[in-house]
C-alpha cells in the first residue's frame, strides 16, 4: 500500500462507521416496530402522536450512545489488514443489535418497575401524555447510557459487561425510587395527570443518575473485587454528591422559588427544566472532574 492509498484508510473507515451507524438506526425502527403492539409509523405520522414522538426520539438516542460505546470501546484497527477492520465493524454493530434488543426488553422493564402505579407506555399511546413521552424518552437515554459505558470499559469480557449493564440499571431503578420518596410531591401522579414539568425533571434527573452510573462503571476492569468496590463507592458518593449539591444550587439559582410547589401548583416547565439540567450538569461534573 502506497502512502497515497493510506491516506485515504482513516476516512474510509470512518464513511464505513457512519453509514453503519445508520443502518443500525434503521435496524433500530424496525425491531420496534416488530416488537411493539401499534405501528410506530401510524404513531407518527397519522396519529401525530407527540407523547410517541418525544418516546421513539429518546430511543433513537439510546441506540446512538449505545452504537458509540462499541465504537469507541473498540476502535477501528486500521493498520491491521482488512480482516481486522471486518471483524472490529462486525463487532461494533453485534453489540449495537444486543443493545437494541435490550433497549426493548428494559422498556418493559423499567414501565413495570421504574414508576409505581403509571404504565408510561399506555399513557404514552393511549392517552398521548407528554410528561410521560419524556419520561420513556429519559428511561431509554438513561439504559443507553448505562450499557455503552459497559461496553465500552477496557479490558472487559461479555461477562463483565453484562454484569456491571445489570448492576448499573438495578442501582438506576433503585435510585430513581429513592429520588421519587424524596422528590416532596407524587411523582407517579403528577406525571399521569400530564404535568410536563414534573416529567421533565424527573426524566432529566433519571439521565444524570445514569451519568453516575457511568462513572460507576468506567476504569479498566481489573478483578471483580475492586471493579465492585470502585462501583460501590462512586454509586454511594455520586449519589450523596448530587443531592448534596442539587440543594445548594436550586438555594443559589433559585432562592425565591419552592422548586415542588412550582412544579405541582403551578406546572412550571422552567422550573422542571431548570431542576432537570442541575442534575445533568451536577452529575457530569462529578462523571469527570470527580
Amino acid at each position: 500500500m502506497d502512502a497515497t492509498q493510506f491516506s485515504y484508510a482513516p476516512l474510509a473507515l470512518a464513511l464505513a462507521h457512519v453509514v453503519l451507524g445508520v443502518l443500525v438506526l434503521v435496524l433500530a425502527k424496525y425491531v420496534k416496530d416488530w416488537l411493539s403492539p401499534y405501528s410506530l409509523d401510524q404513531e407518527l405520522t397519522s396519529h401525530d402522536n407527540p407523547a410517541f414522538g418525544v418516546a421513539v426520539a429518546g430511543y433513537y438516542a439510546a441506540v446512538t450512545i449505545v452504537y458509540l460505546g462499541a465504537g469507541v470501546g473498540h476502535p477501528l484497527p486500521v493498520d491491521d489488514g482488512s480482516f481486522a477492520v471486518f471483524a472490529a465493524l462486525g463487532y461494533n454493530v453485534a453489540w449495537a443489535t444486543v443493545g437494541i434488543l435490550l433497549l426493548n426488553l428494559l422498556r418493559w422493564v423499567m414501565d413495570q418497575t421504574l414508576v409505581s402505579e403509571l404504565r408510561t407506555s399506555n399513557e404514552v399511546v393511549a392517552n398521548r401524555n407528554v410528561a410521560a413521552g419524556v419520561l420513556e424518552a429519559s428511561g431509554y437515554i438513561a439504559a443507553g447510557l448505562v450499557l455503552g459505558s459497559a461496553i465500552r470499559q477496557p479490558g472487559g469480557t461479555v461477562v463483565t459487561t453484562a454484569a456491571l449493564f445489570a448492576l448499573g440499571e438495578v442501582a438506576l431503578i433503585l435510585i430513581a425510587r429513592l429520588y421519587q420518596r424524596m422528590s416532596g410531591y407524587d411523582v407517579a401522579g403528577e406525571i399521569r395527570g400530564a404535568n410536563l414539568a414534573a416529567g421533565l425533571a424527573f426524566g432529566m434527573t433519571l439521565v444524570a443518575i445514569a451519568l453516575l452510573m457511568v462513572k460507576a462503571t468506567s476504569g479498566e476492569f481489573v478483578d471483580w473485587g475492586r471493579n465492585l468496590s470502585f462501583f460501590a463507592f462512586d454509586t454511594v458518593a455520586g449519589v450523596i454528591l448530587l443531592r448534596l449539591l442539587r440543594w445548594v444550587t436550586d438555594l443559589l439559582l433559585l432562592p425565591n422559588a419552592s422548586i415542588p410547589e412550582e412544579i405541582v401548583r403551578d406546572r412550571n416547565v422552567n422550573a422542571g427544566l431548570i431542576e432537570g439540567v442541575l442534575a445533568i450538569g451536577i452529575a457530569a461534573i462529578i462523571l469527570f472532574l470527580f
